[in-house]
């Protein structure tokens, strides 16, 4: 969609005012005619350049969504935009790289590596027994963790918020902040 600061359907309507008188030859009428039409082509480009294209304002922050779900697949995954992992698989050991803004977790038994990442959205665990990790020298923080299973460990450099929910009677889940300071949930 476009949007302009000024109208132009009177230039569309041919509703300019013609202040030109009729001349009777045929060749001053056609010159009179070329110049009218250069000038409405000038006004029209003139007006044009006040236009405002909505695709230019639009966001390009389009985040794609990467489901995994091959028990026992062992593999990197990579991306060159940002995306969420979906991780419904049971045994599973992967590496992720690149621009993750979120990850759900629904199987047990996996093993995430984060290995270039320094700041992940949120983190949902709901299945059992999972860990998650970051690769040498990564100072991962993670804005929100949701540990919704049993037995999960996740050792990341910073958790800002942290929620667990998982049934009492099961093995603890394990949050660790690897900071300089670092502590354990």
């Amino acid at each position: 969609m476009i949007r302009c600061l000024t109208t132009i359907n009177p230039i569309m309507n041919n509703q300019i005012p013609q202040n030109i008188s009729a001349v009777n030859t045929r060749k001053k009428t056609s010159l009179l005619s070329f110049m009218n039409r250069l000038l409405m082509i000038t006004f029209m480009t003139v007006l044009l350049q006040a236009c405002q294209s909505d695709a230019d304002t639009e966001s390009t922050d389009i985040i794609q969504t990467v489901a995994y779900s091959t028990d026992d697949g062992r593999g990197i995954l990579s991306n060159d935009d940002q995306y969420e992992l979906l991780l419904r698989a049971d045994s599973t050991y992967l590496t992720l790289e690149d621009d993750i803004s979120d990850i759900t977790i629904q199987g047990d038994g996996n093993y995430l590596v984060i290995d270039s990442d320094t700041n992940i959205n949120e983190i949902n665990i709901i299945g059992n027994d999972n860990i998650i990790t970051v690769a040498n020298d990564v100072d991962l923080t993670i804005n929100l963790l949701n540990l919704i299973g049993n037995g999960n460990s996740v050792v990341v450099f910073k958790i800002t918020t942290y929620n667990q929910t998982s049934d009492a009677n099961a093995p603890e889940n394990l949050a660790c902040e690897a900071s300089d300071n670092g502590f354990c949930f």
